[in-house]
């Protein structure tokens, strides 16, 4: 068998550092030479510290990388960026690129946001593409009202102070000096009329504690009394005695007018008690019927015939 010379081993040895060379740049670039991928084109007015071979990445998956980053010589300013994406993501139609922040350390990243379609993106599309607020600038915006009361507050306290500075003079000390020996003196004079009437304070609570004692004691009692008075007042409520009391008003009104008009003869029962002359005629018709009857008695052949053989008598 012929030995492999030392020229080709080295040849071999060089011929392979070159071609992981060559991998390890266009890798570092964004390109993996061994994953097939499509890329497509995005335009931005800023990319807000975007670099080449920054991740792109769909709900959190690594999916490709951006490939370059060129000015577009039009004089706005904007910036074409192209990623590469894994051939086994399709994008539909709509797809934005949102670039955003990594982490708080780690740079930009763009997060692909996918549309409703119809349609997919092919090789060489352009998608839409804008700058989300980074955290940094969220957090800048929250402060800021807040700067503003803190600030606020800080020029508050500074008046306050400087209130207080002015109200504290001298005199004042003196005025705040003299009421705590004041209070003092009523302190001691309390404790002075405490210690003399101190039988009287102990009689005080033991006859407080036996109130309190006696009120234990018939806790059911004081219970059954308010539950009574509740029920009464229930009752009470239910009969509706405002109504019942209008009743009875509006009943008395009219016994009252009534009364009136029969003591001043209207009507049949006032005339009856008023008008004498129903009386009268009553009075005569019962003479006239003592009449009639008294001429019944001594002579009924007068008003009753009886004829035994059909015979009248004249």
């Amino acid at each position: 068998m012929k030995k492999i010379s030392s020229e080709v081993k080295i040849g071999a040895f060089a011929i392979v550092i070159v071609a992981v060379f060559i991998w390890l740049f266009w890798f570092l670039k964004g390109t993996d030479l061994f994953t097939k991928t499509d890329s497509y084109h995005i335009i931005y007015s800023q990319v807000g510290g975007l670099q080449t071979s920054s991740p792109v990445e769909i709900n959190g998956y690594q999916v490709g990388v951006v490939q370059k980053i060129v000015f577009i010589n039009d004089g706005t300013g904007r910036l074409a960026v192209t990623i590469s994406v894994n051939k086994n993501f399709d994008l539909p139609v709509g797809t934005k690129a949102e670039i955003t922040t990594a982490t708080l350390i780690a740079g930009m990243k763009i997060v692909l946001r996918f549309g409703e379609g119809p349609g997919i993106y092919k090789n060489g599309d352009t998608l839409d593409g804008y700058l989300a607020a980074s955290i940094i600038d969220k957090v800048g915006n929250e402060i800021a009202p807040i700067k503003g009361n803190i600030t606020e507050m800080v020029t508050k306290l500074d008046s306050i102070v400087l209130q207080l500075n002015a109200l504290f003079t001298p005199e004042f000390i003196a005025n705040v000096q003299g009421t705590v020996a004041n209070a003092r003196k009523i302190t001691g004079d309390l404790g002075e009329i405490t210690g003399s009437e101190k039988k009287s304070i102990a009689q005080a609570l033991e006859n407080l504690n036996k109130f309190t004692d006696m009120l234990a004691a018939n806790n059911g009692r004081l219970d059954t009394t308010l539950h009574n008075l509740a029920a009464i007042s229930d009752t009470l409520a239910a009969a509706d005695l405002g109504r019942s009391l209008a009743s009875l008003k509006g009943s008395l009104q009219s016994a009252d007018s009534l009364l009136k008009n029969m003591n001043n003869g209207n009507g049949t029962a006032g005339k009856l008690i008023k008008d004498d002359s129903l009386y009268n005629n009553l009075n005569n018709s019962m003479k006239d019927l003592d009449l009639l009857l008294e001429d019944l008695r001594l002579h009924p052949k007068r008003y009753v015939h009886l004829s035994v053989f059909g015979k009248k008598d004249k």
